[in-house]
């Protein structure tokens, strides 16, 4: 098997119109237009990853109500993964967006 080298030479032209990527809840969030915050099953203390499932996915209880998103906000996610859908396959076809 042979090797190769790779060279990278970054410049710094347009450095400063990227702008990073963040990890934190907080961007989400903001496009959500909900404060997001960990939140653990009663009854087995997993973490619930998702509030639009009315069920905790390790244990299969139902959730309280207030686990889960209200109409207003479930249809904002909605939205949401509806848009980001349709960039998706925008940016898979070559289009721009």
């Amino acid at each position: 098997m042979s090797s190769a080298t790779l060279d990278i030479r970054w410049s710094e032209e347009g450095r400063d119109e990227i702008s990073p990527a963040s990890l934190s809840g907080d961007y989400l969030s903001s496009r959500i237009g909900v404060r997001l915050h960990e939140q653990h099953c009663p009854s087995c203390n997993s973490i619930v990853y998702t509030r639009r499932h009315s069920r905790c996915g390790v244990c299969e209880q139902v959730l309280p109500a207030g686990f889960l998103f209200s109409g207003a906000e479930a249809e904002r996610v909605d939205q949401l993964l509806r848009t980001e859908r349709r960039r998706h396959r925008a940016w898979l076809n070559g289009s721009n967006v």
